[in-house]
């Protein structure tokens, strides 16, 4: 048998189905290889991600045994990557002495090889690290200055680097404050404007210092928002509550906003005009956006008007066949297997334990289907159901939230989606790992608006299969994250 990439290892743990990369990973033989480096840099990462689903000391026995395994990855291949990780690690299990002993080798490795391939931003991040690690703030701040001028707009590594030294800062028991000149700038999100807000926005952004923004492409108002942000060099990201052909605004004007934003996210599905339903929608998932922007980027969200506040055209009713509804897709492998119908009967036990549904769930192909109302029941109900279900059955969830054209199911006088309303969730049940909960952009989106955008992180995009914007992924904590 072929053993499994490392890579490959990697992006299952990314997903969230960290005891499914573990076992490929000892499956391959890597827990046994005490001679390859890269072998030894991905136990780190995956004992580091045991670290932080575990509490107490079993959390920081976790954390020096992925320091050590960062730490024999360094001396099989010098590099100041696994060296850095070993000095941290040994810090949050508790040895302070063996991570001021790693930060010192680091500075001197810095010192002796300038010209690792590394990049300015990183070389200087690492420096910092190290000296903060051994309590020499003011030239650990000199440090992070220098990596923040070398890459003042590479936000992502900014905000990795900030969650690392809070860590660090908390556990030394410092004030972690000065760390601000690594924050990234907020997030701003709008919707239902009205009027002209374009200078209470443009004073917003000034006083801020926003750097991206999220919001619905409806109406005037938001054009005029959008046009606003781009003048102000703004990173925007759209929301477009049906498809571009639908919306009534001037052309030009409109393919020129297009042209130049980061993102267009659109409501689905995508025909039809931007009735009541639609406009709310992406109101919502834009704020919802902005709140895992923010999140990710370990900065702050910002409001221009609540999603509360949102002016719905009068004129466009909602359209009752199709309403906004939560689904889970539960895949608990394929009907040819001859337990298949002895696991359809645990995942119906474990769906009816976890609460009312909005629709009951029935077999769709391989998949038990089930509805709810919103995003924030449906992920509780996703968790339970994960709960009970894992390490019994191969198992994958995902979730989608939008608008679900439904019929009335004239055999059983229930209403059930078609096949339309179920593809986006069919389509990430059938591309994701197993032992996996991984939810759309707009699931996500709207369950960070609700409840709080922890314990939601990015993974990828799918591909679109119905010609609209990719269907961006994230994988969903399977259970609730702690409040420290």
């Amino acid at each position: 048998m072929t053993a499994v990439p490392l890579s490959t290892i990697i992006a299952l743990a990314r997903a969230g189905a960290l005891d499914h990369a573990w076992a490929q990973y000892c499956a391959a033989g890597y827990d046994r290889d005490e001679a390859d480096p890269a072998a030894l840099t991905v136990r780190g990462r995956l004992l580091k991600d045991h670290a932080l689903r575990a509490e107490g000391e079993a959390r920081r026995a976790y954390y020096l045994r992925s320091a050590e395994a960062y730490r024999r990855a360094a001396a099989l291949q010098p590099a100041t990557y696994p060296l850095i990780n070993a000095a941290t690690l040994s810090l949050l299990s508790g040895d302070r002495g063996q991570a001021e002993e790693i930060a010192r080798e680091v500075l001197e490795r810095i010192a002796a090889e300038p010209d690792e391939p590394e990049t300015p931003y990183y070389r200087a991040a690492t420096e910092a690290e190290a000296l903060l690690l051994l309590g020499r703030r003011e030239e650990a701040r000199d440090a992070l200055a220098a990596a923040v001028a070398a890459a003042p707009r590479a936000w992502e590594d900014h905000g990795s680097t900030l969650r690392q030294f809070v860590a660090i800062e908390q556990e030394l028991g410092g004030d972690p404050a000065w760390l601000d000149l690594l924050r990234p700038p907020p997030s701003l999100s709008w919707s239902g404007t009205g009027g002209d807000p374009a200078p209470e926005l443009l004073r917003q952004v000034t006083r801020e210092r926003v750097g991206f923004a999220f919001g619905p492409l409806v109406d005037e108002a938001d054009l005029s928002v959008a046009e606003a942000l781009l003048e102000a060099e703004v990173a925007l990201h759209l929301v477009l509550p049906a498809g571009r052909e639908t919306l009534p605004l001037p052309a030009g004007r409109v393919d020129a906003v297009l042209a130049a934003v980061e993102t267009v996210m659109q409501v689905r599905p995508a025909d039809g005009p931007p009735d009541a339903a639609r406009t709310s929608l992406a109101g919502r998932i834009a704020h919802g956006a902005a709140l895992l922007n923010a999140e990710r980027l370990m900065s702050e969200a910002l409001n221009l008007v609540s999603p509360l506040e949102v002016v719905l055209p009068a004129d466009i009713p909602a359209d009752p066949r199709r309403p906004e509804l939560s689904l889970l897709a539960v895949s608990v492998g394929t009907g040819g297997d001859a337990a298949f119908e002895d696991r359809l009967a645990q995942v119906g036990a474990a769906i009816d334990a976890a609460g009312a549904t909005a629709l009951p769930p029935r077999l769709d192909g391989d998949d038990i289907l089930v509805g709810y109302a919103e995003p924030e029941t449906a992920a509780t109900a996703a968790r339970a159901i994960y709960a009970a279900l894992r390490g019994r059955m191969p198992l994958r969830i995902a979730a989608h939230h939008g608008l679900i054209p439904c019929i009335r199911d004239p055999f059983s006088g229930v209403s059930r989606p078609t096949e339309e309303g179920t593809a986006i969730v069919r389509e990430i049940a059938g591309a994701i790992p197993p032992d996996t909960l991984c939810v759309s952009h707009d699931f996500a989106a709207l369950l960070a608006a609700a409840a709080g955008a922890a314990g939601i992180n990015w993974i990828g995009e799918l591909q679109a299969f119905d010609g609209g914007a990719a269907i961006g992924l994230y994988a969903l904590a399977t259970a609730v994250p702690s409040e420290n």
